[in-house]
């Protein structure tokens, strides 16, 4: 009888120690958590993730560190790399119907980074009220555009290239945040965030456009210009995601 009463003393002990460390649905020390937002009507529901301070999108996500202390991170590498082709029938200047071809690319390289704290309060299972503070920085890539046109008819080919070159720039930011989770179900949060932030923004610098003919017959000509192009903003202003974090901690 008295080992009976031990092991289930023992049993009692294990499960009441069990359960008050897992009674909560919130993200614990050592949880990696990562985030998306969702914005839109219930009938135009869109997921994506956030942006950085250029636009682009952001793989975001958190490490707690303690149960009520965690570093946010972001991190972003956007390659925009296009090219289009055209071709039609035209009638040039003699009279003559040629084909002409197109070829146009655009290309630019775009990267930032984030970091941040949070601290957290509440001792309430669901519910994750925190405050937050982060620094981001990134590269606004130079812009090449090229546009390659053909034109064929029966007595040669017409070849002219058009290059168009600006140099990128850099942007800066840094905010406070206050925000909160909503966990619906284990390590699974919705939640919302609003801040105030400052952002350096250089952008533009020197640019230059070139064209180069070469026609059927007679002298290749060429027309060169350079200039100066540049736009320095500093904005200090309410931000807010404007939208619903979903995040899943694991």
């Amino acid at each position: 009888m008295k080992h009976t009463v031990l092991i289930f003393a023992l049993a009692f002990g294990l499960f009441k120690n069990s359960y008050s460390q897992n009674d909560t649905l919130k993200a614990q020390k050592g949880d990696w958590g990562l985030s998306i937002n969702i914005s839109g009507l219930i009938n135009n529901i869109m997921i994506q993730n956030p942006k950085d301070g250029n636009g682009n999108y952001t793989l975001f996500g958190r490490k707690y560190l303690k149960d009520d202390v965690a570093v946010r991170f972001g991190f972003n590498i956007n390659v925009d790399n296009q090219s289009w082709k055209m071709e039609d029938s035209i009638t040039i200047s003699s009279g003559n119907t040629a084909l002409r071809t197109i070829d146009s690319s655009m290309s630019r390289f775009d990267f930032s980074v984030i970091a941040g704290y949070e601290k957290h309060f509440g001792k309430t299972k669901r519910l994750d009220p925190y405050f937050a503070g982060d620094i981001a920085i990134g590269r606004i890539g130079n812009t090449k555009i090229q546009a390659d046109t053909d034109i064929e008819d029966v007595t040669g080919k017409d070849k002219t290239q058009h290059i168009i070159q600006y140099d990128g720039g850099m942007f800066f930011s840094m905010g406070v945040f206050a925000g909160f989770n909503y966990f619906i179900a284990p390590k699974l949060s919705l939640g919302a965030e609003f801040g105030y932030s400052y952002q350096f923004t250089n952008v533009g610098g020197d640019f230059n456009e070139s064209t180069v003919n070469t026609p059927v017959s007679g002298a290749q000509t060429s027309k060169f210009t350079r200039g100066k192009n540049e736009q320095i903003s500093n904005n200090l202003n309410v931000r807010s995601t404007a939208s619903i974090m979903l995040s899943y901690f694991f």
